[in-house]
């Protein structure tokens, strides 16, 4: 399990960074972190996520932990990042209806995934 919360950490840390970038342009290239290597990571956290933890999909909670933890963050960013004076280049900001279309979308599906992994166990036992 320590492999999947690091690739929670991982995912929501280049998340996050790349929220930083964009609302506050320069940011990354300031430190010296190529933008393309946070997308690469990202990439590969998701192969690893795909190889690794397949098999532990038996453990529901989860199913839950991840897509909110997900979304959750992230929009914390986002409304610090716009407490602290930034303004996105990309018109992802907490104004934007397609943010919360697509968040309310993502909650959705997984919370499906959820009730049908219930659903299956209730039936296997």
């Amino acid at each position: 399990m320590k492999t999947y919360w690091l690739i929670v950490a991982v995912l929501l840390i280049n998340l996050c960074t790349l929220l930083v970038n964009d609302y506050f342009p320069g940011t990354l290239s300031s430190l010296g972190i190529p933008t393309w290597i946070l997308f690469a990571v990202i990439a590969l956290m998701v192969v690893l996520s795909a190889l690794t933890l397949r098999p532990r999909r038996e453990k529901k909670r989860y199913m839950i932990i991840f897509p909110v933890l997900m979304i959750v963050v992230p929009l914390l960013v986002l409304a610090v990042l716009t407490l602290l004076g930034g303004e996105s280049r990309n018109s992802i900001s907490l104004s934007s209806p397609s943010l919360w279309v697509g968040a309310a979308a993502t909650l959705w599906i997984f919370w499906l995934e959820y009730l049908r992994a219930s659903k299956k166990e209730a039936e296997d036992t």
